[in-house]
């Protein structure tokens, strides 16, 4: 049955299949088992810990992220279907992954090494509404576009810093959806679940892209005007490939 969390189908499984196997059932399941569903996965989730992936530990070492030309941002690619995507990310001291969008996306967050400060911002709030009805009187909306850009009107929901002893961060479509993530004394990595993934269809909208946003203005307490923008050019990433257990789907 659905409702059954499948972390309980095969104790002989390990830790991160037993997720994408969790994970797989929360983004494909009838909407009326959803809920419990995302609640397996968030509990499986904020026990994973680095060895659960094998984590290479050479990226804790600041020796590494000194080297000439690496990247400040490494990802680790587990797993992708049309429904759900698992990774890790990894940053370097003091790196940080530039406030960007999940456009009508899900993701969960469980650092694994080290410690990141997360800055998230809400869309389409009870408060963003209200700003820009008073702003806009019954004119054009955010979001609209300026320059060709857009500009989307946000509440910010959360700054935190979390560890390896910290639950798992969730985004919604509407809740959290747009956030920057920086590395705290030190590299650290998070494992990250995103559904569906970049890339898959929006129905009548085309592509879930990234876009990357920065502070065009506050308007209120806690809320801003965010403006697309390209991405930072002193963001970019390489790849380490998955050496962790096997995965069984």
């Amino acid at each position: 049955m659905e409702f059954i969390a499948a972390l309980a189908a095969s104790s002989m499984s390990n830790h991160i299949s037993n997720i994408l196997k969790q994970a797989i059932t929360t983004f494909t399941c009838k909407p009326e088992w959803f809920t419990i569903n995302l609640h397996s996965l968030i509990s499986s989730m904020d026990k994973t810990t680095a060895e659960d992936v094998n984590f290479p530990t050479q990226f804790t070492s600041d020796r590494l992220w000194k080297q000439p030309g690496k990247a400040p941002v490494t990802c680790i690619e587990i797993y992708e279907d049309l429904n759900v995507s698992i990774s890790i990310f990894i940053l370097k001291p003091g790196g940080r992954l530039p406030l960007h969008n999940h456009p009508e996306m899900y993701g969960l967050i469980k650092v694994i090494t080290g410690k990141v400060k997360i800055t998230s911002y809400s869309i389409n709030t009870e408060r963003t509404m209200e700003v820009d009805r008073r702003s806009f009187k019954g004119e054009t909306v955010p979001p609209f576009s300026y320059h060709r850009k857009q500009i989307v009107t946000a509440e910010l929901s959360s700054s935190e810093i979390v560890d390896t002893g910290s639950n798992t961060c969730v985004l919604e479509p509407n809740r959290n959806n747009l956030h920057e993530i920086e590395s705290v004394d030190g590299p650290a990595a998070f494992l990250d679940v995103l559904a569906p993934p970049y890339g898959t269809l929006i129905p009548n909208n085309g592509p879930r892209l990234c876009s990357y946003y920065s502070i065009l203005s506050q308007v209120s307490s806690s809320i801003f005007r965010l403006q697309e923008t390209k991405s930072p050019s002193w963001y970019w990433t390489d790849a380490f490939p998955y050496t962790g257990p096997e995965l069984v789907v």
